[in-house]
């Protein structure tokens, strides 16, 4: 039994829509011709690949199990393609790199502008998303190469440590004198035991971020005051600002804000508190020659940031053996 190209992208994409009207839409074709594409790869398989409904179609289980391979097998498809069609100084087609929002603000413009000049026929794709996310989207192979506060345990996937990334405590002049009776000079740095002081607005403990806090913490005996929970920076930092906390967070994370004088950032004592950056990307479905190129460019353009200080209190690891007692957080 053979599968047809053409039926498995049909599938994928209703999958991927939830409406044969809307995939057709996508696809280009006639819905009663989309129908009958799935009907017939339905009757090939002997199994319901959709449950349908009112609103859509959802896949079957049966469908589930199909979609992975699916997916799998296009990508790859897709690859072949351009090896033989692209040569390797022209590499072209879409490159998707997910990356967290205080990664972005460093890194989008500088690989941008590289990849344009050196590869104009790439069409890359910057997409801002949570950390916590990344992976399944790179799973799923909705995107090509992401950025990562960790790893997983997961053999489907490739990471890189790229940084080691310091993280600073961010409050007011104003709660700094109220809880830590700073003078008008203020200090130079805070101790994590001090931090249990302050009352805090903290990541949510579905962060990444938020775990590498808590193992710190937890090694300190230091039992923190949290105000609230937060899951996106910019709430976080709009608290922080309205004196309702201070947190912990990396100086890219604060970096225009601190510029502007409305936040305090201080480097953190006894012990200093770091996070690990990654780059990712499957191990299992082999990267175009774009992708190749884009994620080549990336490793390049974040070591650049940090060598000349642009990207301020970041660590370059690329070149660090492993187990290098400076790489990620404490055990």
């Amino acid at each position: 039994m053979r599968l047809d190209l053409r039926a498995l992208r049909s599938f994928v994409a209703v999958a991927s829509a939830g409406s044969i009207s809307s995939a057709a839409q996508s696809l280009h074709i006639a819905q009663p011709a989309l129908s009958v594409q799935i009907k017939q790869l339905e009757e090939q398989l002997g199994a319901a690949l959709f449950d349908r409904h009112p609103r859509g179609v959802v896949p079957t289980a049966v469908g589930e199990r199909l979609l992975g391979h699916a997916v799998e097998i296009l990508r790859r498809v897709d690859v072949a393609h351009d090896d033989v069609r692209q040569a390797v100084d022209q590499p072209s087609g879409r490159v998707a790199i997910a990356l967290p929002q205080s990664v972005a603000n460093f890194v989008t413009v500088p690989l941008v502008q590289a990849v344009v000049r050196q590869w104009p026929l790439i069409q890359l794709q910057m997409v801002e998303l949570s950390s916590g996310y990344i992976p399944q989207q790179l799973l799923h192979g909705l995107v090509d190469i992401g950025i990562t506060f960790g790893v997983e345990d997961d053999a489907r996937m490739r990471f890189t440590h790229v940084l080691q990334e310091d993280l600073v405590f961010i409050t007011t002049a104003q709660q700094l004198a109220q809880y830590q009776g700073a003078s008008a000079g203020g200090p130079a740095h805070v101790a994590l035991p001090d931090v249990a002081r302050f009352p805090l607005v903290l990541p949510t403990t579905t962060q990444s971020l938020r775990r590498v806090l808590d193992a710190y913490m937890v090694k300190a005996g230091v039992a923190p005051r949290i105000v609230v929970e937060v899951n996106t920076i910019h709430e976080i930092l709009a608290l922080v600002a309205a004196g309702m906390g201070s947190t912990i967070l990396s100086f890219a994370a604060v970096s225009d804000l601190l510029a502007a004088g409305q936040l305090l950032a201080l480097p953190i004592a006894r012990p200093a508190m770091s996070r690990s950056i990654y780059t990712c990307r499957s191990a299992t479905l082999p990267m175009s020659i774009a992708a190749t190129k884009v994620h080549e460019q990336l490793l390049a353009t974040i070591t650049a940031l940090a060598s000349s200080r642009r990207w301020p209190q970041a660590t370059v690891m690329l070149d660090r053996p492993p187990g290098d007692g400076s790489a990620g957080p404490p055990g």
